[in-house]
Order: structure tokens, then C-alpha cells, then sequence
């Protein structure tokens, strides 16, 4: 059920990843209810007076072109935070355009334009090459969220491949050691 009561229907799309623009309706990101309260702000403050109040943080957001990625990435740049996320390049295209425009409209002033970076973080040479392009741009990373994921639903545990256990460990598990690295 979503806010306010309304119904939607359920949700299926066949193949991984998940397009959020193919979906109907349009799964939603943002809250006009959100009001952002200079959380990052309060932030810089509290972990060293050294830091300056209009620096803005660096947040990654792995997986951050869609879902609960998307809205992350939404509220930490209403919050006044620069923001880099990945997605999976050309199955997911689409959705990291949305959202890399959804984040340049929303973008504070103070705040570095936002990127999208394609990659495939089950391996740890691609989530170092995305952290080096984060520390290139920005400088620094100050916020990090792990949030790229995958699942293959099956109705029997036994249709579940060797292959497709492993795609979601790398994607689930090794991703989040390898970019927290």
C-alpha cells in the first residue's frame, strides 16, 4: 500500500535488473512531504569545527539509479550533499538519466553537480575504479551507501543456479566489502 491509502498493483518485471521506468505506474522517489532540515550541515559541525558549514558532503550511493538507491540519493541532495551513484551500464541507462536530472534539479548551490557511474561492482577492480573516479571529482567521501542488490525469485530453492547464486553474493555481499575497502 502506498502513502495515503492508495492501492497499487503489484510489481513484476522478468528480468534483472529491475527498470524502474518500465514499471506501472512509475514507482515514486520523492516526498513532497520531505523537508530537508540541513541534517549534512549539522553534520560537518559535529565532527570537526574544523570544517566549513557550506563544504558539502560527498555521498556515493552504489545502486542509486532507482528504488530506495534513488530516493537516497534524492534526499542527500535536498540535504545539500553531492552525490555519485552507480548503476548497471545500458540495462539501466534510462533510470540513471532520471535520476542524474532529478539530482541536477534538486542540487543546493554550494554542491558539485551530481555523476552517474556505470559499473559492475561484483568485482573488486570496478569498485575501486568507483571510488578513484569519487575521490578524482569530489575529493573526498564523506557518506557512503550500500544499496546495489539483486534477487532471482524462484519458487523452489532447487531452480536457483550455481551461476545465479553466485551473481547475487558478488552483487549483495562482495560489492559492499569491496567498495567499504
Amino acid at each position: 500500500m502506498a502513502s495515503g491509502g492508495q492501492q497499487f498493483p503489484p510489481q513484476t518485471l522478468e528480468r534483472q535488473p529491475g527498470k524502474e521506468h518500465a514499471m506501472e505506474p512509475v514507482p515514486r522517489a520523492t516526498s513532497e512531504e520531505y523537508k530537508p532540515a540541513n541534517k549534512l550541515q549539522f553534520l560537518s559541525l559535529s565532527l570537526s569545527l574544523s570544517l566549513s558549514l557550506s563544504h558539502p558532503k560527498a555521498a556515493l550511493v552504489t545502486g542509486g539509479d532507482s528504488g530506495i538507491g534513488r530516493a537516497v540519493s534524492y534526499c542527500f541532495a535536498l540535504e545539500g550533499a553531492t552525490v555519485a551513484f552507480t548503476y548497471v551500464k545500458s540495462q539501466e541507462d534510462k533510470d540513471a538519466n532520471d535520476t542524474l536530472q532529478m539530482l541536477r534539479q534538486n542540487k543546493r548551490s554550494n554542491a558539485k553537480d551530481p555523476i552517474a557511474i556505470p559499473a559492475d561492482l561484483g568485482y573488486e577492480e570496478n569498485c575501486r575504479k568507483v571510488v578513484e573516479e569519487v575521490m578524482n571529482t569530489y575529493g573526498c567521501i564523506d557518506i557512503l551507501v550500500n544499496n546495489a542488490a539483486e534477487q532471482h525469485v524462484r519458487p523452489l530453492i532447487t531452480e536457483i543456479t550455481e551461476q545465479q547464486l553466485e551473481r547475487v553474493f558478488r552483487t549483495n555481499i562482495f560489492s559492499y566489502f569491496f567498495v567499504s575497502k
